[in-house]
Parts: C-alpha cells; structure tokens; sequence
C-alpha cells in the first residue's frame, strides 16, 4: 500500500497514541515515500507533548488505503469512524478480543501495552526496519502508562526488554 491509515480508541491514553504515533515513525522512517496518516480529533491534554495529528483529508484517499486499527478490543471504540472506507483492515491489540473485526488480526492478549507489541514487531524485523528516538518515545511513554510504571500484571521479562531496546534507541526518560 502506498497509503496507511492509523486509528485508535476513543478517550485515548498513552498506549493507543504512543503506538499509532510510535508505528507512524517506524513506518515513515522505513519507507519514506508511502504516506502514513493518523487522523484523530479525540485528544487528551496530557498527551499534547506527543504532538499534533495529520489534518483530515477526502473520504476518496482512504478507498485505496491499508487501515491499522491499535489497542481497541471492539468496533464501536474505534475513534475516527472512516476505518471503514478503507480497502483493508489490520487489528492490532492486546485486550481480551471482544470482536474479531479486520483482514488481519494480531491479539496477544498476555502483552502489558499495545506499544509492547509494536516494540516487539520492530524487534523482529529490526534488519528490515528503522527506530528513531522519537519513535522510541512514543512507544515507550505507552508502556510506562499501560504497565503502571512496570509494575501491573500483564508486565513480564519481554516487557522489559523491549523497553531496554528504547532506552537503547534513545528515550529521555
């Protein structure tokens, strides 16, 4: 695809907008020439110092274009509702599936954070695909405040070493 689009739940929190701001980078940093957009109104103050997202754009520019859906169980929380103009559907998530919405669909519902599982996709294909410090901020800020600071249940030994690869990367904590 040339074009991706990005979206998350509603009443976002750290984890949905560090891994769609977090993949966004990744994306853009391996392949320069696709257009990677993240259109989403629903913001939280706290979240402000991730940056602004893409202006909207015509309803045309998603009919040829592969949407990733980050860290939401259920159709009905997806924030921006044009996910479903586009030509192909990735789920990306780490909740108990409550529907199995998607072409694709990735759960792994033992990961602390969505951003976890976006940290380990670039793990694995790390050969094959570029990290910034930016991008590692992004991931890393949901992490921290899906996991409870480390700390919540869902946190394991992968849990900290695909935080370590961040801090490898570059991340003001």
């Amino acid at each position: 695809y040339d074009r991706i689009m990005l979206f998350r739940h509603v009443r976002n929190d750290g984890d949905c907008v560090g891994a769609t701001k977090g993949l966004k980078r990744i994306l853009q940093l391996t392949w320069p020439e696709k257009e990677i957009l993240l259109i989403d109104a629903d913001t939280a103050k706290y979240l402000e110092f991730m940056g602004p997202e893409d202006e909207a754009v015509a309803d045309e520019l998603y009919a040829d274009a592969l949407g990733i859906v980050i860290d939401t169980a259920s159709e009905n929380r997806i924030s921006n509702k044009k996910y479903t103009l586009c030509k192909e559907l990735i789920k990306i998530d780490h909740h108990i599936p409550l529907e199995n919405y998607g072409d694709l669909i990735w759960v792994e519902e033992e990961r602390s954070s969505a951003c976890e599982m976006i940290v380990d996709f670039y793990a694995t294909f790390k050969d094959e695909l570029k990290i910034d410090s930016e991008a590692a901020t992004y991931l890393y800020t949901g992490m921290v405040t899906d996991s409870g600071r480390f700390k919540y249940d869902g946190v394991s030994g992968d849990t900290l070493r695909n935080a370590a690869i961040l801090l490898d990367v570059g991340v003001d904590t």
